[in-house]
């Protein structure tokens, strides 16, 4: 999914409202502007719950923040939903 996240931001920067195919995303990731759009998402806790949990607590203490702003990158609105909701339960932040 974190790979479909950036294929969908090379459209966004580079596409000027066209649909990239996979192939052609990635070989728009692999050149210089592309490389460098992917530089912005360094930051990037992907994975298992538990994982994104263990790496923003990581980042944190770099950082040295207090607190973190999360932005969750899911190409459609249910995917973003869904993940807000896992980090919220692996967080402890989960309603009952």
């Amino acid at each position: 999914m974190f790979q479909a996240t950036k294929r969908a931001r090379v459209s966004l920067f580079f596409g000027g409202g066209r649909e990239f195919t996979d192939d052609e995303a990635d070989m728009i990731l692999d050149s210089p502007q592309g490389r460098h759009m992917a530089q912005m998402m360094t930051y990037s806790g992907v994975g298992t719950p538990d994982a994104v949990i263990d790496y923003l607590d990581s980042f944190g203490k770099h950082a040295d923040a207090d607190e973190l702003i999360v932005a969750h990158q899911s190409t459609g609105t249910e995917a973003r939903l869904r993940s807000v909701e896992l980090l919220a339960e692996a967080a402890g932040l989960a309603r009952v």
